[in-house]
């Protein structure tokens, strides 16, 4: 079932040699001057920082609305849970829309389909903000599933660039950097609606949005490159586009298989599939079912905050107002930004030092040991403090040390995780980053369709919570199995023996 010429792979090229500092630089970069290993760090950081504000921007539109329930929920004459749903349903956009975005980026390109992404996000932004009649609210749910389709297709793209572009030794603080803003986008939207809503129409938390994605795209005509390149001697060539900057940015943002190989539509199919079965190998499995566990009850508790936080403190609420409400969500970026700082400094160190220490050769494994302290110790801490807090209406400051702690947890777990499986399945990082973005979100997609009735079956949101520290204990245990077996495990692929056949193990990369 393997894949036919048409694939670009990412391997060492024969030209050997090349270090930098005594690390090996893996892949090695070939002789032609237009390989994107062979770039400026100018260069490089310009497009990682037009893909981390294009993540951030389409993020924040799918999430956007987060803070303004209240007031939506009388315009539209529903509760506050009926339109979480709206949120909900962003966030399955996001979470399915990356799917189609692995074969569509197949055949038009992947900076074509990101830019084009852009656009859709933008005009279903322009959508969503012109919803203000009673009877609008069917069609506001739907503007935002389509803006979460679109909206996911920078998220899932722009790993594939990073990985094309930067070592291996560089991948985890680049990637680290491009989760973050991604991330970021989903606290920055509810926190800057929080602040609309309180003194302007909701529909300003979209418009900003939108204006935000409107400079993005432009200036993405640009900036973005082609990064694809052939390594392996063996691959078919890629279309070579033309000289001039406008006929050059036609050829590679607009449709037509100008920058890219044609694909047959018997590989199309298995482009599609190939999350799938990435998804279904025991690594797959056992890495999409910790980011589900871990990251899930963060994407639950960042949807269903405006309900705990808005409602009045009789039905167990804090009677915040949108703005306090607002506030509330900085203790979310303080955790993003120590889950940035964490794993800046230790994402790339801590792998590295184990590679060494371990005679040079390396193991995609060394990537999860990063994880140990934000996942095992933080995280079930701060779920059990976030849900004593629910229970015991303690002080909202213990609730947003809760929030902080689960955040950090969360969030740090994501690049660390990415970059273990796409090294796993070398030259299929899209696949990698589709698949566990499903896996990511599709807990917390589901959570607010039966957390009332969990809550109480099990009288309080503090046995809620608590049950999920002990969940979150369950799946790290996944992690420890990796760093243990991961090597046999690695080489079970009952339903992906053709994706990614090869991975970075055993690469020697430190000089003796």
């Amino acid at each position: 079932m393997a894949l036919a010429k048409e694939e670009t792979v990412v391997q060492e090229h024969p030209y050997q040699g090349s270090s930098r500092n005594g690390i090996k630089l893996i892949p090695q970069p070939s002789s032609d001057p237009a390989d994107p290993l062979k770039w400026s760090q100018t260069r490089k950081n310009t497009l990682l920082a037009i893909l981390s504000l294009a993540a951030f921007a389409t993020t924040a539109s799918a999430v956007a609305n987060q803070l303004g329930l209240a007031a939506q929920a009388t315009l539209y004459h529903k509760s506050l849970v009926e339109l979480s749903y709206s949120v909900s349903s962003g966030i399955a956009g996001v979470a399915f829309g990356a799917l189609l975005a692995v074969p569509l980026a197949r055949v038009i390109g992947r900076s074509a389909c990101l830019w084009w992404s852009l656009l859709g996000t933008l005009i279903c932004g322009i959508w969503s903000a012109s919803m203000t009649s009673p009877d609008d609210y069917n069609a506001f749910v739907i503007s935002r599933l389509f803006g979460g389709l679109f909206g996911s297709v920078p998220s899932v793209l722009g790993s594939g660039f990073i990985l094309d572009i930067f070592y291996l030794h560089e991948r985890g603080r680049a990637l680290n950097t491009f989760h973050m803003s991604l991330v970021l986008g989903t606290v920055a939207g509810p926190t800057f609606g929080g602040f609309i809503v309180e003194h302007v129409s909701w529909t300003v938390e979209f418009w900003w949005t939108v204006a935000l994605q409107g400079m993005i795209f432009v200036a993405a005509f640009f900036l973005l490159e082609q990064t694809a390149f052939v390594r392996d001697g063996v691959s078919l060539e890629l279309p070579r586009r033309p000289d001039g900057f406008l006929a050059s940015r036609i050829a590679l943002l607009f449709p037509g298989n100008k920058s890219v190989i044609p694909v047959s539509g018997l590989n199309l199919t298995r482009y599609a599939y190939a999350p799938i079965a990435i998804g279904l190998s025991p690594v797959g499995i056992l890495i999409g079912v910790f980011n589900l566990a871990s990251f899930g009850w963060f994407v639950t508790i960042n949807t269903l905050l405006t309900v705990f936080l808005q409602r009045p403190e009789k039905a167990g609420g804090y009677a915040f107002t949108p703005q306090r409400n607002a506030a509330f969500t900085f203790a979310f970026w303080f955790g993003i930004l120590a889950a940035q700082l964490w794993g800046y400094f230790l994402n790339d160190t801590i792998p590295l030092y184990l590679c060494r220490r371990a005679g040079g050769n390396w193991k995609p494994e060394y990537r999860l040991h990063s994880l140990w302290i934000p996942s095992l110790i933080v995280m079930p801490i701060g779920l059990g403090i976030f849900g004593v807090a629910l229970q015991q209406h303690l002080h909202y400051m213990v609730l947003a040390l809760g929030s902080f702690l689960v955040s950090f947890a969360a969030i740090a777990s994501v690049p660390a995780t990415v970059n273990y499986l796409a090294e796993c399945f070398r030259g299929h990082v899209v696949e990698v980053s589709a698949i566990l973005g499903l896996y990511r979100l599709s807990l917390g997609l589901a959570v607010p369709f039966f957390i009332d009735p969990w809550i109480e079956r099990v009288a309080g949101p503090g046995w809620v919570f608590g049950m999920t520290a002990f969940f979150s204990l369950v799946a790290f245990s996944l992690l420890v199995l990796l760093m243990w077996k991961g090597r046999r495990l690695r080489q079970i692929r009952p339903l992906g023996a053709a994706f990614g056949g090869d991975d970075e193990d055993g690469t020697r990369l430190f000089e003796k």
